[in-house]
Protein backbone atom coordinates (compact mmCIF):
# COMPACT_ATOMS: atom_id res chain seq x y z
CA UNK A 1 0.00 0.00 0.00
CA UNK A 2 1.36 3.46 -0.89
CA UNK A 3 0.79 6.79 0.77
CA UNK A 4 2.54 10.09 -0.08
CA UNK A 5 5.25 8.26 -2.07
CA UNK A 6 5.91 5.97 0.88
CA UNK A 7 5.86 2.19 0.71
CA UNK A 8 3.73 1.05 3.67
CA UNK A 9 3.05 -2.59 4.46
CA UNK A 10 1.02 -4.12 7.31
CA UNK A 11 1.24 -7.64 8.72
CA UNK A 12 -1.43 -9.61 10.51
CA UNK A 13 -1.79 -9.07 14.24
CA UNK A 14 0.00 -11.86 16.07
CA UNK A 15 -0.14 -13.19 19.63
CA UNK A 16 3.01 -13.65 21.66
CA UNK A 17 2.83 -15.87 24.71
CA UNK A 18 3.94 -14.84 28.20
CA UNK A 19 3.78 -11.13 27.45
CA UNK A 20 1.92 -8.49 29.49
CA UNK A 21 0.55 -7.11 26.23
CA UNK A 22 0.48 -10.21 24.02
CA UNK A 23 -1.10 -8.82 20.82
CA UNK A 24 1.49 -7.30 18.48
CA UNK A 25 0.81 -5.14 15.45
CA UNK A 26 3.71 -4.84 12.93
CA UNK A 27 4.07 -2.64 9.89
CA UNK A 28 6.79 -1.23 7.63
CA UNK A 29 7.35 2.33 6.35
CA UNK A 30 9.75 2.06 3.41
CA UNK A 31 12.60 0.10 5.02
CA UNK A 32 11.78 0.99 8.64
CA UNK A 33 9.86 -1.66 10.57
CA UNK A 34 7.61 -0.59 13.45
CA UNK A 35 5.60 -2.53 16.00
CA UNK A 36 3.28 -1.87 18.91
CA UNK A 37 1.85 -4.24 21.52
CA UNK A 38 -1.69 -4.20 22.93
CA UNK A 39 -3.55 -5.78 25.79
CA UNK A 40 -6.30 -7.17 23.55
CA UNK A 41 -6.61 -8.19 19.91
CA UNK A 42 -9.48 -5.72 19.49
CA UNK A 43 -7.26 -2.79 20.43
CA UNK A 44 -4.55 -3.97 18.02
CA UNK A 45 -7.01 -4.30 15.15
CA UNK A 46 -8.54 -0.89 15.95
CA UNK A 47 -5.11 0.72 15.68
CA UNK A 48 -4.35 -1.17 12.48
CA UNK A 49 -7.63 0.04 10.95
CA UNK A 50 -6.80 3.64 11.84
CA UNK A 51 -3.33 3.33 10.26
CA UNK A 52 -4.86 1.77 7.13
CA UNK A 53 -7.33 4.64 6.88
CA UNK A 54 -4.57 7.25 7.14
CA UNK A 55 -2.42 5.47 4.54
CA UNK A 56 -5.31 5.27 2.06
CA UNK A 57 -5.91 9.00 2.59
CA UNK A 58 -2.33 9.63 1.49
CA UNK A 59 -1.09 10.92 4.84
CA UNK A 60 2.65 11.13 5.43
CA UNK A 61 3.91 8.66 8.06
CA UNK A 62 6.68 9.50 10.50
CA UNK A 63 9.50 6.94 10.49
CA UNK A 64 10.16 7.88 14.13
CA UNK A 65 6.72 7.28 15.60
CA UNK A 66 5.49 4.99 12.83
CA UNK A 67 2.20 6.91 12.75
CA UNK A 68 0.76 9.66 10.54
CA UNK A 69 2.48 12.96 11.14
CA UNK A 70 -0.91 14.63 11.56
CA UNK A 71 -1.49 12.58 14.71
CA UNK A 72 1.61 13.94 16.36
CA UNK A 73 0.85 17.41 15.06
CA UNK A 74 -2.54 17.47 16.78
CA UNK A 75 -2.20 19.55 19.97
CA UNK A 76 -5.85 20.04 20.79
CA UNK A 77 -6.29 19.94 24.54
CA UNK A 78 -8.36 17.41 26.45
CA UNK A 79 -10.41 20.29 27.84
CA UNK A 80 -11.30 21.38 24.29
CA UNK A 81 -12.12 17.77 23.36
CA UNK A 82 -14.37 17.31 26.40
CA UNK A 83 -16.37 20.45 25.65
CA UNK A 84 -16.85 19.24 22.08
CA UNK A 85 -17.89 15.81 23.36
CA UNK A 86 -20.45 17.23 25.79
CA UNK A 87 -22.10 19.23 23.03
CA UNK A 88 -22.20 16.15 20.80
CA UNK A 89 -23.49 13.84 23.55
CA UNK A 90 -26.19 16.25 24.73
CA UNK A 91 -27.52 16.55 21.19
CA UNK A 92 -27.71 12.76 21.01
CA UNK A 93 -30.09 12.31 23.97
CA UNK A 94 -33.32 13.81 25.27
CA UNK A 95 -32.80 12.76 28.89
CA UNK A 96 -32.10 15.65 31.22
CA UNK A 97 -30.60 13.36 33.86
CA UNK A 98 -28.26 11.83 31.27
CA UNK A 99 -27.11 15.30 30.25
CA UNK A 100 -26.52 16.26 33.87
CA UNK A 101 -24.56 13.05 34.50
CA UNK A 102 -22.36 13.67 31.45
CA UNK A 103 -21.69 17.27 32.45
CA UNK A 104 -20.83 16.42 36.07
CA UNK A 105 -18.44 13.61 35.11
CA UNK A 106 -16.79 15.57 32.31
CA UNK A 107 -16.02 18.34 34.80
CA UNK A 108 -14.14 15.82 36.95
CA UNK A 109 -12.34 14.36 33.92
CA UNK A 110 -11.27 17.82 32.78
CA UNK A 111 -9.60 18.49 36.14
CA UNK A 112 -8.00 15.03 36.10
CA UNK A 113 -6.33 15.62 32.74
CA UNK A 114 -3.90 18.37 33.68
CA UNK A 115 -0.24 18.37 32.65
CA UNK A 116 1.72 18.34 35.93
CA UNK A 117 4.73 20.08 34.39
CA UNK A 118 2.54 22.82 32.93
CA UNK A 119 0.77 23.32 36.26
CA UNK A 120 4.15 23.83 37.98
CA UNK A 121 5.11 26.45 35.41
CA UNK A 122 1.78 28.25 35.50
CA UNK A 123 -0.03 28.67 38.81
CA UNK A 124 -3.83 28.57 38.87
CA UNK A 125 -5.54 31.98 39.21
CA UNK A 126 -7.88 30.65 41.93
CA UNK A 127 -8.28 27.76 44.40
CA UNK A 128 -9.31 24.35 43.08
CA UNK A 129 -12.94 24.74 44.16
CA UNK A 130 -13.18 28.00 42.20
CA UNK A 131 -11.68 26.42 39.08
CA UNK A 132 -14.30 23.65 39.37
CA UNK A 133 -17.02 26.30 39.52
CA UNK A 134 -15.67 27.90 36.34
CA UNK A 135 -15.61 24.52 34.58
CA UNK A 136 -19.26 23.92 35.45
CA UNK A 137 -20.11 27.41 34.20
CA UNK A 138 -18.37 26.66 30.88
CA UNK A 139 -20.41 23.45 30.56
CA UNK A 140 -23.72 25.22 31.20
CA UNK A 141 -25.02 24.60 27.69
CA UNK A 142 -28.63 25.34 26.87
CA UNK A 143 -31.01 23.37 24.70
CA UNK A 144 -32.63 24.83 21.59
CA UNK A 145 -35.24 22.17 20.88
CA UNK A 146 -36.42 24.01 17.76
CA UNK A 147 -33.09 23.88 15.95
CA UNK A 148 -33.26 22.19 12.57
CA UNK A 149 -29.88 20.44 12.82
CA UNK A 150 -29.00 18.10 15.68
CA UNK A 151 -25.62 19.77 16.17
CA UNK A 152 -27.34 23.13 16.65
CA UNK A 153 -29.63 21.89 19.43
CA UNK A 154 -26.96 22.41 22.09
CA UNK A 155 -25.83 26.01 22.48
CA UNK A 156 -22.66 26.80 24.49
CA UNK A 157 -22.76 29.64 27.01
CA UNK A 158 -21.87 33.11 25.79
CA UNK A 159 -18.33 33.91 27.04
CA UNK A 160 -19.60 37.39 27.91
CA UNK A 161 -21.99 35.81 30.41
CA UNK A 162 -19.09 34.38 32.41
CA UNK A 163 -17.36 36.36 35.14
CA UNK A 164 -13.85 37.69 34.60
CA UNK A 165 -12.48 35.16 37.09
CA UNK A 166 -14.31 32.34 35.28
CA UNK A 167 -12.63 33.37 32.03
CA UNK A 168 -9.21 33.52 33.72
CA UNK A 169 -9.69 30.04 35.18
CA UNK A 170 -10.78 28.60 31.85
CA UNK A 171 -7.86 30.21 29.99
CA UNK A 172 -5.52 28.65 32.56
CA UNK A 173 -7.22 25.27 32.17
CA UNK A 174 -6.77 25.38 28.40
CA UNK A 175 -3.08 26.19 28.88
CA UNK A 176 -2.33 23.33 31.32
CA UNK A 177 -4.67 20.65 29.92
CA UNK A 178 -2.92 17.64 28.40
CA UNK A 179 -2.94 17.43 24.60
CA UNK A 180 -5.31 14.81 23.25
CA UNK A 181 -2.38 13.02 21.61
CA UNK A 182 -0.92 12.35 25.08
CA UNK A 183 -4.15 11.53 26.91
CA UNK A 184 -5.15 9.34 23.98
CA UNK A 185 -2.34 6.88 24.58
CA UNK A 186 -3.06 3.81 26.71
CA UNK A 187 -0.92 5.12 29.56
CA UNK A 188 -2.33 8.63 29.35
CA UNK A 189 -5.96 7.47 29.17
CA UNK A 190 -5.55 5.25 32.22
CA UNK A 191 -3.82 8.03 34.13
CA UNK A 192 -6.72 10.41 33.53
CA UNK A 193 -9.19 7.75 34.67
CA UNK A 194 -7.16 6.91 37.77
CA UNK A 195 -6.96 10.56 38.78
CA UNK A 196 -10.67 11.08 38.23
CA UNK A 197 -11.32 8.20 40.64
CA UNK A 198 -10.32 10.42 43.58
CA UNK A 199 -13.04 12.38 45.34
CA UNK A 200 -13.06 16.14 44.82
CA UNK A 201 -12.30 16.64 48.54
CA UNK A 202 -9.36 14.17 48.26
CA UNK A 203 -10.92 11.94 50.94
CA UNK A 204 -10.57 8.58 49.25
CA UNK A 205 -11.92 7.17 46.00
CA UNK A 206 -15.36 7.56 44.51
CA UNK A 207 -17.85 4.70 44.70
CA UNK A 208 -17.51 1.82 42.26
CA UNK A 209 -20.69 2.69 40.36
CA UNK A 210 -19.50 6.28 39.96
CA UNK A 211 -16.16 5.14 38.61
CA UNK A 212 -17.77 2.74 36.12
CA UNK A 213 -20.00 5.55 34.91
CA UNK A 214 -17.05 7.92 34.62
CA UNK A 215 -15.00 5.33 32.76
CA UNK A 216 -17.83 4.91 30.23
CA UNK A 217 -18.04 8.66 29.63
CA UNK A 218 -14.25 8.93 29.25
CA UNK A 219 -14.30 6.07 26.74
CA UNK A 220 -17.08 7.79 24.78
CA UNK A 221 -15.07 11.01 24.75
CA UNK A 222 -12.07 9.10 23.35
CA UNK A 223 -14.35 7.59 20.69
CA UNK A 224 -15.33 11.16 19.82
CA UNK A 225 -11.62 12.00 19.48
CA UNK A 226 -11.19 9.07 17.08
CA UNK A 227 -14.18 10.23 15.02
CA UNK A 228 -12.63 13.68 14.73
CA UNK A 229 -9.28 12.22 13.67
CA UNK A 230 -7.43 13.43 16.77
CA UNK A 231 -6.20 9.92 17.71
CA UNK A 232 -6.06 6.69 15.80
CA UNK A 233 -7.93 4.41 18.19
CA UNK A 234 -9.60 4.42 21.57
CA UNK A 235 -6.95 2.94 23.91
CA UNK A 236 -9.49 1.67 26.46
CA UNK A 237 -12.19 0.47 24.05
CA UNK A 238 -11.36 -3.20 24.43
CA UNK A 239 -10.67 -3.13 28.16
CA UNK A 240 -13.57 -3.89 30.48
CA UNK A 241 -13.67 -3.02 34.15
CA UNK A 242 -14.33 -6.03 36.33
CA UNK A 243 -17.50 -5.58 38.33
CA UNK A 244 -17.11 -6.27 42.04
CA UNK A 245 -20.00 -8.65 42.59
CA UNK A 246 -19.60 -8.65 46.36
CA UNK A 247 -20.35 -4.92 46.37
CA UNK A 248 -23.59 -5.42 44.45
CA UNK A 249 -25.31 -7.27 47.28
CA UNK A 250 -27.30 -5.20 49.74
CA UNK A 251 -26.06 -5.19 53.32
CA UNK A 252 -28.89 -6.90 55.30
CA UNK A 253 -28.18 -4.78 58.36
CA UNK A 254 -29.28 -1.61 56.55
CA UNK A 255 -32.56 -3.02 55.22
CA UNK A 256 -35.60 -2.40 57.44
CA UNK A 257 -37.65 -5.44 58.38
CA UNK A 258 -41.44 -5.31 58.55
CA UNK A 259 -41.59 -4.04 62.14
CA UNK A 260 -38.93 -1.39 61.57
CA UNK A 261 -40.68 -0.15 58.42
CA UNK A 262 -43.94 0.01 60.38
CA UNK A 263 -42.34 2.10 63.12
CA UNK A 264 -40.80 4.49 60.59
CA UNK A 265 -44.02 5.11 58.69
CA UNK A 266 -46.06 5.46 61.89
CA UNK A 267 -43.53 8.05 63.11
CA UNK A 268 -44.32 10.14 60.02
CA UNK A 269 -48.06 9.76 60.51
CA UNK A 270 -47.85 10.77 64.17
CA UNK A 271 -45.26 13.58 63.94
CA UNK A 272 -47.85 16.34 63.69
CA UNK A 273 -46.09 17.86 60.67
CA UNK A 274 -48.29 18.32 57.62
CA UNK A 275 -45.48 17.39 55.22
CA UNK A 276 -44.66 14.20 57.15
CA UNK A 277 -48.28 13.09 56.95
CA UNK A 278 -48.33 13.92 53.25
CA UNK A 279 -45.27 11.73 52.68
CA UNK A 280 -46.25 8.80 54.92
CA UNK A 281 -48.11 6.99 52.14
CA UNK A 282 -45.28 7.86 49.73
CA UNK A 283 -42.94 5.78 51.89
CA UNK A 284 -45.56 3.10 52.57
CA UNK A 285 -45.92 2.63 48.80
CA UNK A 286 -42.15 2.16 48.48
CA UNK A 287 -42.22 -0.60 51.10
CA UNK A 288 -45.46 -2.40 50.18
CA UNK A 289 -45.13 -2.08 46.37
CA UNK A 290 -41.34 -1.83 45.98
CA UNK A 291 -41.44 1.25 43.74
CA UNK A 292 -38.36 3.39 43.14
CA UNK A 293 -38.56 7.03 44.35
CA UNK A 294 -38.92 8.34 40.80
CA UNK A 295 -41.67 5.81 40.06
CA UNK A 296 -43.50 6.77 43.26
CA UNK A 297 -43.30 10.47 42.37
CA UNK A 298 -44.76 9.63 38.97
CA UNK A 299 -47.84 7.71 40.22
CA UNK A 300 -51.09 9.18 38.90
CA UNK A 301 -54.58 8.29 40.06
CA UNK A 302 -55.31 6.97 36.57
CA UNK A 303 -52.47 4.45 37.00
CA UNK A 304 -54.31 2.70 39.85
CA UNK A 305 -56.74 -0.15 39.20
CA UNK A 306 -58.89 -0.33 42.32
CA UNK A 307 -59.99 -3.77 43.62
CA UNK A 308 -63.55 -3.32 42.38
CA UNK A 309 -62.23 -2.68 38.86
CA UNK A 310 -59.92 -5.73 38.68
CA UNK A 311 -61.37 -8.08 36.07
CA UNK A 312 -59.24 -11.14 36.78
CA UNK A 313 -61.68 -13.82 38.07
CA UNK A 314 -58.87 -15.44 40.07
CA UNK A 315 -57.74 -12.20 41.74
CA UNK A 316 -57.51 -12.20 45.52
CA UNK A 317 -60.31 -10.00 46.94
CA UNK A 318 -59.22 -6.57 48.13
CA UNK A 319 -56.10 -6.41 45.96
CA UNK A 320 -55.62 -3.66 43.40
CA UNK A 321 -52.97 -3.06 40.73
CA UNK A 322 -50.60 -0.18 40.06
CA UNK A 323 -49.87 0.11 36.34
CA UNK A 324 -46.44 1.70 36.76
CA UNK A 325 -45.73 3.46 33.49
CA UNK A 326 -42.89 5.89 34.12
CA UNK A 327 -40.72 7.91 36.42
CA UNK A 328 -40.86 11.56 37.43
CA UNK A 329 -37.28 12.79 37.63
CA UNK A 330 -35.94 15.88 39.37
CA UNK A 331 -33.68 17.77 36.97
CA UNK A 332 -32.98 21.43 36.29
CA UNK A 333 -34.74 23.06 33.36
CA UNK A 334 -31.46 23.84 31.58
CA UNK A 335 -30.98 20.12 30.95
CA UNK A 336 -34.43 19.41 29.46
CA UNK A 337 -35.68 19.87 25.92
CA UNK A 338 -38.67 21.97 26.98
CA UNK A 339 -36.84 23.96 29.64
CA UNK A 340 -39.20 22.71 32.35
CA UNK A 341 -38.00 21.72 35.81
CA UNK A 342 -38.34 17.92 36.10
CA UNK A 343 -39.40 15.54 33.36
CA UNK A 344 -41.39 12.38 32.78
CA UNK A 345 -39.27 9.43 31.73
CA UNK A 346 -39.92 5.80 30.86
CA UNK A 347 -39.45 3.03 33.40
CA UNK A 348 -35.82 2.13 34.06
CA UNK A 349 -34.36 0.09 31.17
CA UNK A 350 -37.79 -0.13 29.51
CA UNK A 351 -39.30 1.15 26.27
CA UNK A 352 -41.18 4.45 26.42
CA UNK A 353 -44.63 2.82 26.34
CA UNK A 354 -43.82 -0.10 28.66
CA UNK A 355 -46.02 -0.71 31.71
CA UNK A 356 -45.21 -2.81 34.79
CA UNK A 357 -48.23 -4.12 36.72
CA UNK A 358 -47.53 -4.08 40.47
CA UNK A 359 -50.05 -5.70 42.86
CA UNK A 360 -51.36 -3.46 45.65
CA UNK A 361 -52.22 -5.19 48.92
CA UNK A 362 -55.46 -4.20 50.72
CA UNK A 363 -53.64 -2.08 53.31
CA UNK A 364 -51.88 -0.05 50.63
CA UNK A 365 -55.17 0.33 48.73
CA UNK A 366 -56.74 1.80 51.88
CA UNK A 367 -53.75 4.12 52.45
CA UNK A 368 -53.91 5.40 48.87
CA UNK A 369 -57.65 6.02 49.13
CA UNK A 370 -57.11 7.98 52.35
CA UNK A 371 -54.29 10.01 50.80
CA UNK A 372 -56.43 10.94 47.80
CA UNK A 373 -59.38 11.87 50.01
CA UNK A 374 -57.18 14.21 52.05
CA UNK A 375 -54.85 15.75 49.47
CA UNK A 376 -56.39 15.16 46.04
CA UNK A 377 -54.16 15.19 42.96
CA UNK A 378 -52.17 17.53 40.77
CA UNK A 379 -53.86 18.55 37.49
CA UNK A 380 -52.12 15.69 35.68
CA UNK A 381 -53.31 13.16 38.29
CA UNK A 382 -50.08 12.83 40.29
CA UNK A 383 -50.48 11.94 43.96
CA UNK A 384 -47.35 13.80 45.12
CA UNK A 385 -46.18 17.24 44.02
CA UNK A 386 -44.64 20.38 45.47
CA UNK A 387 -45.31 24.11 45.12
CA UNK A 388 -42.04 25.82 44.14
CA UNK A 389 -40.81 28.83 42.14
CA UNK A 390 -40.90 26.50 39.13
CA UNK A 391 -44.64 25.88 39.44
CA UNK A 392 -47.55 25.13 41.73
CA UNK A 393 -47.35 21.40 40.97
CA UNK A 394 -43.60 20.88 40.57
CA UNK A 395 -41.88 17.50 41.01
CA UNK A 396 -41.48 16.72 44.70
CA UNK A 397 -37.81 17.42 45.57
CA UNK A 398 -35.61 14.69 46.96
CA UNK A 399 -34.08 16.94 49.62
CA UNK A 400 -37.51 17.41 51.22
CA UNK A 401 -38.50 13.75 51.38
CA UNK A 402 -35.00 12.84 52.58
CA UNK A 403 -35.32 15.43 55.37
CA UNK A 404 -38.66 13.90 56.44
CA UNK A 405 -37.08 10.45 56.36
CA UNK A 406 -34.22 11.61 58.55
CA UNK A 407 -36.71 12.90 61.15
CA UNK A 408 -38.59 9.59 61.06
CA UNK A 409 -35.40 7.57 61.65
CA UNK A 410 -34.45 9.67 64.67
CA UNK A 411 -37.94 9.27 66.12
CA UNK A 412 -38.54 5.60 65.37
CA UNK A 413 -35.21 3.76 65.53
CA UNK A 414 -33.16 2.78 68.55
CA UNK A 415 -29.58 4.08 68.99
CA UNK A 416 -28.31 0.63 67.99
CA UNK A 417 -30.40 0.60 64.80
CA UNK A 418 -29.23 4.10 63.93
CA UNK A 419 -25.57 3.13 64.42
CA UNK A 420 -26.03 0.13 62.10
CA UNK A 421 -27.45 2.38 59.38
CA UNK A 422 -30.89 0.74 59.26
CA UNK A 423 -32.99 2.40 56.54
CA UNK A 424 -30.40 5.14 56.09
CA UNK A 425 -31.90 5.95 52.67
CA UNK A 426 -35.55 5.98 51.53
CA UNK A 427 -34.43 3.58 48.78
CA UNK A 428 -33.83 0.98 51.49
CA UNK A 429 -37.62 0.59 51.69
CA UNK A 430 -37.53 -0.94 48.20
CA UNK A 431 -34.87 -3.38 49.41
CA UNK A 432 -37.07 -4.07 52.42
CA UNK A 433 -39.97 -4.91 50.12
CA UNK A 434 -37.81 -7.38 48.21
CA UNK A 435 -36.56 -9.07 51.37
CA UNK A 436 -40.09 -9.27 52.80
CA UNK A 437 -41.45 -10.87 49.61
CA UNK A 438 -38.62 -13.39 49.58
CA UNK A 439 -39.13 -14.11 53.28
CA UNK A 440 -42.83 -14.83 52.72
CA UNK A 441 -41.96 -17.36 50.00
CA UNK A 442 -42.90 -15.41 46.86
CA UNK A 443 -41.01 -17.08 43.95
CA UNK A 444 -37.93 -15.20 42.76
CA UNK A 445 -39.24 -14.59 39.19
CA UNK A 446 -42.38 -12.96 40.60
CA UNK A 447 -40.36 -10.80 43.01
CA UNK A 448 -38.13 -9.70 40.13
CA UNK A 449 -41.16 -8.91 37.95
CA UNK A 450 -42.77 -6.76 40.64
CA UNK A 451 -39.56 -4.85 41.26
CA UNK A 452 -38.87 -4.39 37.56
CA UNK A 453 -35.52 -6.06 37.12
CA UNK A 454 -34.10 -9.44 36.10
CA UNK A 455 -33.88 -12.56 38.22
CA UNK A 456 -30.08 -12.36 37.85
CA UNK A 457 -30.03 -8.88 39.42
CA UNK A 458 -32.35 -10.12 42.16
CA UNK A 459 -30.04 -13.02 42.96
CA UNK A 460 -26.95 -10.78 43.08
CA UNK A 461 -28.55 -7.98 45.07
CA UNK A 462 -30.44 -10.05 47.62
CA UNK A 463 -28.09 -13.01 47.87
CA UNK A 464 -28.17 -12.89 51.68
CA UNK A 465 -31.90 -13.56 51.82
CA UNK A 466 -31.66 -16.51 49.47
CA UNK A 467 -28.96 -17.95 51.73
CA UNK A 468 -31.21 -17.42 54.73
CA UNK A 469 -33.95 -19.52 53.14
CA UNK A 470 -31.77 -22.63 52.96
CA UNK A 471 -33.07 -24.26 56.14
CA UNK A 472 -36.71 -23.55 55.30
CA UNK A 473 -36.21 -24.92 51.79
CA UNK A 474 -34.55 -28.07 53.15
CA UNK A 475 -37.48 -28.62 55.52
CA UNK A 476 -39.97 -28.37 52.63
CA UNK A 477 -37.88 -30.76 50.50
CA UNK A 478 -37.57 -33.15 53.44
CA UNK A 479 -41.35 -33.22 53.86
CA UNK A 480 -41.84 -33.84 50.15
CA UNK A 481 -39.29 -36.69 50.16
CA UNK A 482 -40.96 -38.27 53.16
CA UNK A 483 -44.28 -38.23 51.35
CA UNK A 484 -42.85 -39.49 48.04
CA UNK A 485 -40.70 -42.26 49.53
CA UNK A 486 -37.07 -43.22 48.73
CA UNK A 487 -35.95 -42.70 45.18
CA UNK A 488 -33.80 -45.86 45.03
CA UNK A 489 -35.87 -48.34 47.04
CA UNK A 490 -37.08 -49.08 50.58
CA UNK A 491 -35.13 -48.12 53.70
CA UNK A 492 -33.51 -50.97 55.66
CA UNK A 493 -33.53 -51.16 59.46
CA UNK A 494 -30.57 -48.74 59.73
CA UNK A 495 -32.55 -46.06 57.89
CA UNK A 496 -30.42 -46.20 54.75
CA UNK A 497 -31.91 -47.23 51.36
CA UNK A 498 -31.52 -50.92 50.38
CA UNK A 499 -28.22 -51.78 48.73
CA UNK A 500 -26.12 -49.30 50.70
Amino acid sequence: MSGAAQDIQFWEVRKRANRKKPWELRWRIDTVEKSRSFLTKELANNHKTALHRAARAGERFSTVTGEPESWAASRESVWSLLRSYVRHAWADTSSGNTRRTIGDNVARLALASLDDAAVKRCAAPAPAWRVRKAVHAALAFRIDAGAEKAEDRVVPPDPASLSELDRECLAWLEKVSLPVSDAGSEKGARQVLDRSAMRADSKGRVAGDTLRRRRGIWSNALDHAVARGLIGANPIAGVRMRRARSADAVNPRTVPDYQQASRLIRALMDSGRERDGYLSVFFATAYLAGTRPGETRGIRVQDIVWPEDVRDPEAVPGWGVLMASGSRTEVAGRYTDDGEHGEDRELKQRAADDVRPVPLCPELVALLRGHLARYGTAPDGRLWWHASPHGEHDVFPGKLYRAAWSRARKAALTPSELSLGVASRPYDLRHGCASWLLYTGVPAPEVARRLGHTVEVLMQTYAHWFTGQTNAANARIDAALEKAGPLTGHHDESGAPDGR
